[in-house]
């Protein structure tokens, strides 16, 4: 037996871990770790990579459970594991973030402003490193975007454990299609090397774990909003058989621009049926959020997600983790037998209920928690809606009877509001229009299928409109590229390229001649809807996200990923009006009819009404719940028309920027705005799939146009307002018949 005396070096724990020892090496080191912090943790940050948790499940002496804690035969049986693991091929040891990263395995790039290439994709930066591979930003050519390449380090290409996780990882993320879950664009291989590497959607903006280190602790509204995001992404997971098994704040992320949430990292996922592919006697996930059976080394399902899921929450509203230790092994011990410090002590604010939930969700006892990541997707959903503006919730105990009694008491108010609602539309005509949309949320009355279908077969639509004429619907989409359908056929007449990333934005000018677009790469371009061909390019400084025409189509207004909204000669390109724009993202602009009044929304709650000839700001329209996505006129210019987060329509007066009425129907945010050209009809479109019809003088529901699969980004009206258009991140847009 070889006595270990001092301290083994870090080559000789790395060989623990690649279990290049003997069983009597094994048994002396691991004995040695039982005893000493300080190798435990240096063990714990070799094997992680400096992120995750994977290492021997051994625990610290001055802090060893209870002779009758159920550690021990955990413990046991994976001592026993590692022991007898000596035949048992394994994986490389993980690498360290302090490593230094070679990238020798990238082709060079023709282009000296590149890191180089792989497979066809120009290498821009490095995002991160560690574990298994490296992950890059890079340019795709072929589809003129920024994505995200995790590429699957050369020394454990030849390994197949390494391969065989690495490409259950792609199986699992490519699985899945939800709006909460990082999308997986294709899984390559490269030529020369071998070594498998993911394409992914590039997500730009910061973790969770980087809001929390920022900010602390976050409002109930945004923990119920992330909550609400992540369970849902976590049920779409479970419906394809996934078990994440690596929640945490790190692998949620969070979209700059429109603060949408984003699970990523499916590296430890698995189906209930796989055998783990994880070194026999080690446990994979991060113990500060792990459940108590992972912990142990027992089976799981998802109901292990849902346990990582209530302590993401409880990081949300205390700026900390639940559990937490010295060290990894002292942080397991806490996790299977101890119970987190209350919320309540750390941060008052937090109502009980929402306690209550959060506490069901860290039950020890799988069978006592929360049963479907669905379940609690609409639990959270359901409590954000009845949010009062103060953010403080009205519902105290959601969980009891008294919730149920609150409950029938506000059926009963709000039916006697749509009756003294009825009444006063009836006997009151003057005051039809203000007051019957306020309390209007009927089933609408016909159900539309789409007349004609566009698949753009090249990712989201972002923005949709119709020349006018109605001959042509105009698409912008995600691959950089501009498409023009046959609005009666359906077949394409023309692409226009020259964006280099995703266009977000077109207008067509009130006589037909030209088209506006705006795109990621930070430039709007003019473009000759007779010839195809590019008339100019006006640079921004950051992406552009909106634009619109005035009416006679000699000035285009911008707005930005900045907050900018700007003003420009379409003649010469030059900026001819300055406003003090908002403070986050322009999301969408309008020009009024009669050309006297610019509309911009942001994800800063507002509505700015703008004086078009000067640029001063006239009214700010704040009476939106949460961020504003859509904004259009009205086509006498005296009413201009909102919609966002908060699931409302909203019209306002532009005289006077006073609230007139709104109309819910609904049930998640509204992305897109348009008003029919005889300004009797409003189309939405949502990110519950619908496009709905709405009367703007009753604020009933007409219709609802229902076959998208994603999320309505934009919606038009034809001239004649028989059709509408609606383009959908399910990469289509449709056509839908409005008026015979």
């Amino acid at each position: 037996m070889i006595q270990i005396v001092t301290c083994p070096d870090p080559h000789r724990l790395r060989e623990l871990l690649d279990n290049s020892m003997t069983s009597d090496e094994q048994a002396v080191v691991i004995s040695h770790l039982d005893q000493c912090e300080c190798c435990q943790q240096k063990l714990e940050h070799i094997a992680s990579g400096g992120s995750s948790f994977v290492m021997p499940i051994c625990t610290a002496k001055a802090d060893r459970p209870d002779e009758t804690s159920a550690f021990w035969p955990a413990l046991d049986r994976v001592q026993s594991a590692i022991l007898s693991a000596n035949d048992t091929p394994h994986e490389p040891r993980p690498l360290n973030e302090d490593e230094e990263l070679v990238l020798d395995f990238l082709s060079p790039s023709e282009a000296p402003e590149y890191l180089g290439r792989l497979g066809h994709y120009e290498v821009m930066e490095v995002i991160g490193h560690g574990g298994m591979g490296v992950v890059l930003k890079a340019f795709d050519p072929c589809l003129q975007r920024n994505v995200a390449l995790k590429v699957l380090a050369p020394r454990f290409a030849k390994n197949e454990i390494s391969r065989k996780r690495f490409c259950r990882e792609a199986r699992a993320a490519a699985s899945i299609t939800h709006e909460n879950v990082v999308a997986v664009y294709e899984v390559d291989e490269d030529e020369n090397e071998k070594f498998p590497y993911l394409v992914l959607q590039l997500v730009e903006g910061e973790s969770l774990q980087q809001r929390l280190d920022r900010v602390g602790k976050l409002d109930l509204k945004t923990i119920l909003r992330f909550g609400y995001q992540i369970a849902a992404g976590l049920a779409a997971a479970h419906e394809q058989g996934l078990v994440h098994r690596d929640i945490k704040p790190a692998n949620i992320l969070i979209e700059s621009t429109l603060e949408r949430i984003k699970l990523t990292d499916f590296g430890l996922a698995k189906g209930q049926e796989d055998v783990s592919l994880t070194q026999t006697g080690f446990v994979a996930g991060t113990p500060l959020y792990m459940a108590p059976e992972q912990a142990k080394g027992e089976t799981v399902d998802h109901r292990a997600d849902l346990f990582s899921l209530g302590s993401v929450l409880y990081a949300m509203c205390t700026g900390k983790p639940p559990f937490e230790g010295s060290t990894p092994f002292v942080i397991l011990k806490n996790v299977t037998e101890k119970m987190p410090l209350p919320m309540r002590t750390i941060n008052p604010e937090i109502p009980d209920w929402f306690v209550e939930v959060v506490a069901k969700l860290q039950a020890k006892n799988p069978d006592k928690r929360y049963q479907t990541a669905a379940e609690v997707a609409q639990l959270l959903n359901d409590e954000l809606t009845h949010l009062h503006p103060s953010g403080r919730s009205s519902i105290q105990t959601p969980c009891t009877g008294a919730k149920k009694v609150w409950h029938v008491g506000v059926m009963a108010w709000t039916a006697v509001g749509v009756m003294l609602a009825g009444f006063l539309a009836t006997e009151l005509t003057g005051l039809t229009r203000v007051v019957s949309p306020m309390f209007h949320t009927v089933k609408p009355e016909v159900t539309e299928t789409p007349k004609l279908v566009l698949d753009g077969k090249a990712g989201p639509i972002w923005s949709v409109a119709f020349t006018p004429d109605g001959k042509t619907v105009a698409t912008a989409i995600d691959d950089g590229t501009i498409k023009l359908w046959d609005a009666e056929t359906g077949g394409v007449k023309g692409v226009l390229e020259g964006h280099k990333a995703a266009v977000i934005a077109l207008a067509i000018s009130s006589d037909g001649k030209l088209l506006a677009t705006g795109s990621e790469d930070g430039t709007a371009k003019l473009w000759d809807l007779d010839s195809g061909k590019e008339v100019r390019t006006i640079p921004h400084a950051h992406s552009v996200r909106a634009l619109a025409f005035s009416p006679d189509g000699t000035r285009l207004v911008t707005g930005s990923h900045d907050g900018g909204v700007r003003i420009f000669g379409t003649a010469n390109g030059e900026q001819v009006v300055t406003t003090k724009g908002h403070d986050v993202t322009v999301k969408s602009v309008a020009w009024s009819p009669d050309g006297k009044t610019i509309a911009s929304r942001s994800s800063d709650k507002t509505v700015k009404l703008w004086d078009a000839k000067t640029g001063l700001a006239r009214y700010t329209l704040q009476d939106h719940m949460g961020g504003v996505y859509a904004v259009a006129f009205t086509p006498n210019s005296e009413q201009v028309v909102s919609g966002g987060w908060d699931k409302t329509i909203r019209v306002w007066d532009v005289a006077t920027g006073k609230l007139i009425s709104q109309m819910k129907g609904h049930t998640q945010d509204i992305w897109t705005i348009n008003v029919c050209p005889f300004g009797d009809h409003v189309v939405s479109g949502s990110e519950d799939h619908t496009v709905k019809v709405w009367e703007l003088s009753t604020g009933k529901l007409v219709k609802s146009c229902r076959g998208h699969d994603g999320t309505v980004y934009s919606v038009a009206f034809s001239k004649n307002a028989k059709l509408a258009a609606s383009g959908s991140r399910d990469g289509t847009a449709k056509l839908w018949k409005i008026e015979e």
